[in-house]
């Protein structure tokens, strides 16, 4: 019996050891021991573990499946290594080991946006992938509509104005996931998201 793709459609986790290699732009793809399945073109959050905060938005540019022993210095360069057997060596620390017949999925992406401070996976889960800076917007465009009360309206006007990480800087992470599902919720009832 043949094993379902896995299928990347909201997030993609990534290791923390990865970031910054990303960030820059010197690490374009991802390379997944088995079956993966993603739609170019679509967008995505990369979500760094183990702390589970999304750094950037990415669109995916391919998904191209090969057998380890089809793996290229090329592939290698476009993955952040010097070659495909420093590849091969990080990719074995991951899965264990890997047999030239083992299929991988190799996922091409672009960063579109970066997140400076980092936005937690479970609030952009809780706000139906929703990024705070959105939801701020959304609110502040119809607070005449919705019923917030002056510290919600204070901290997403804060949001808005100087981003997530100020806000939450200011207020706390609490409070400011707080007031964000308080707007996310009263946009949905009100029909606006």
């Amino acid at each position: 019996m043949k094993k379902r793709a896995v299928q990347i459609r909201k997030f993609m986790l990534i290791d923390s050891a990865y970031k910054s290699r990303i960030l820059r732009g010197d690490k374009v793809t991802t390379i997944r021991y088995g079956d993966y399945e993603a739609k170019p073109g679509s967008e995505v959050y990369l979500v760094i573990t183990p702390s589970d905060t999304a750094v950037a938005k990415v669109r995916i540019t391919k998904v191209e499946k090969k057998k380890v022993r089809e793996l290229t210095n090329e592939d290698a360069r476009l993955d952040g290594f010097q070659d495909v057997k420093e590849l091969l060596r990080e990719l074995s620390k991951i899965y264990g080991e890997l047999h030239g017949d083992d299929e991988v999925t190799i996922i091409g992406f672009e960063v579109v946006k970066r997140f400076e401070d980092g936005i937690p996976l479970k609030w952009l889960k809780g706000l139906n992938y929703r990024e705070p800076e959105e939801i701020a917007r959304l609110y502040l465009e119809n607070q005449e509509k919705l019923n917030l009360n002056r510290e919600t309206d204070f901290i997403l006007r804060r949001i808005y104005n100087e981003g997530l990480g100020r806000a939450v800087r200011t207020f706390g992470p609490k409070r400011v996931q707080q007031a964000l599902l308080k707007a996310y919720h009263q946009l949905y009832a009100e029909g606006l998201i």
